[in-house]
């Protein structure tokens, strides 16, 4: 019987099993509902009586999320698998870390759960409320991981990277952002914490994700790059939807010196070959109306997921390309006039006055896009003798 199967996982402390026990979507899900009574009170006895304390209440809770799924009411199913975590952390204070399984299942189907009850919260035309309510207690399940002090090889410790990723998830999903800081502030507070590259590589590559995207989104480029090329490096291929969703973020920030993706690579990801290639396009050949095109074709995708403005800068990379070809169509001149980039710019459809251009050509300068002065007088642009057109691999 289930119970029993149950009872026999934690008398051995087999973590696998125990947790698989205790998802609520699993091959032992529909097994549950056949072999509990009806009754509440009947199944509270059956636990109690099967079941070692406090297992027994853990136990009987999930129980009845269980059965509140079954019969779509995500709300009672959040109440109680709050419950049965709240529960949870309680005996996992006092014991070693064996059930750090059961802490993962537990506050994935917590976060889970939240999402579906306030969805149902809303139609009824409420305020919804259970998400952040579940932030806060995977909250506590973080304190309980980073705040143990037990020797490392029975350390809660080992569990504080994936429950940081089930925490940020969340936080992404509730809008706030700024309060992962708080939590990576903690970590690095804690003198005591294993290094990174000594937790499993599925730990490594979840927080290096989040804190790539943190990264984005505070404009640090060239971090968020490093993070999220690892995260993508050694997520396997397998895992397709999480590759999907690292490359959201990191062409993006690849676009901003020039590295475009490969058609291969944009070939396994339709989704992200209709919002890219045309981009790609507009940069290689220095059609700026183009890329104006292809962005405002592609904005509404990029603006939901918080990567427009910095697919936007790019844009100075498709300017920089027809720049340069100005450049060697004037068999490599170091004098040029602003009236021949106007010129350019002209024949790709872009219509701007030499003012304009002129600003254009100041702030490709002050960037690094470019080396050499502007003669607002003669109206002409003087590059550097020396690599006036620098790597943009080279540019912060």
């Amino acid at each position: 019987m289930y119970l029993g199967q149950v009872n026999h996982g934690i008398i051995h402390e087999s973590d696998r099993k125990v947790a698989s026990f205790l998802q609520i979507h699993s091959k032992h899900t529909q097994k549950l509902l056949n072999e509990t009574p009806e009754s509440d009170e009947e199944i509270e006895q059956l636990c109690t009586h099967r079941t070692p304390e406090p297992w027994n209440e853990i136990v009987f809770h999930h129980v009845m999320a269980c059965r509140a799924v079954a019969r779509n009411d995500m709300i009672a199913a959040y109440a109680e698998q709050s419950n049965t975590v709240t529960i949870f952390l309680r005996e996992f204070q006092t014991i070693t870390n064996w059930p750090l399984e059961c802490l993962y299942t537990l506050n994935n189907d917590l976060r889970r759960l939240a999402v579906e009850a306030d969805k149902q919260t809303l139609a009824k035309g409420e305020t919804p409320s259970k998400l952040e309510d579940c932030a806060r207690l995977i909250n506590k399940s973080f304190s309980v991981c980073i705040t143990d002090r037990a020797p490392l090889n029975i350390s809660r410790k080992w569990g504080t990277y994936n429950i940081i990723g089930i925490l940020f998830r969340t936080y992404f999903k509730l809008g706030s952002h700024n309060l992962c800081k708080n939590i990576l502030r903690a970590v690095k507070a804690s003198l005591d914490m294993p290094d990174l590259e000594k937790f499993p590589m599925a730990h490594q590559v979840t927080i290096r994700y989040y804190t790539g995207v943190l990264s984005f989104f505070n404009e640090d480029f060239k971090k968020a790059e490093t993070e999220l090329q690892f995260a993508f490096d050694h997520t396997l291929s397998k895992f397709h939807n999480n590759r999907r969703l690292i490359l959201h973020y990191l062409i993006p920030t690849r676009l901003l010196h020039g590295s475009l993706p490969s058609a291969q690579l944009l070939e396994k990801f339709p989704e992200l070959e209709e919002l890219y290639q045309p981009l790609v396009k507009a940069i290689k050949s220095g059609n700026v109306q183009l890329f104006d095109d292809a962005l405002a074709q592609a904005a509404t995708k990029l603006i939901s997921k918080g990567t427009y403005l910095t697919v936007e800068r790019s844009r100075v990379v498709a300017l920089r390309v027809l720049f340069k070809k100005v450049f060697l169509l004037m068999d490599r001149n170091n004098r040029l006039n602003i009236s021949q980039f106007q010129a350019a710019l002209d024949m790709v459809g872009v219509k701007v006055d030499e003012d304009e251009v002129e600003c254009m050509l100041a702030n490709m300068i002050y960037k690094g896009y470019i080396r050499g002065y502007l003669s607002h007088e003669k109206k002409v642009l003087v590059l550097s003798n020396k690599d006036p057109f620098p790597s943009l691999d080279t540019l912060q």
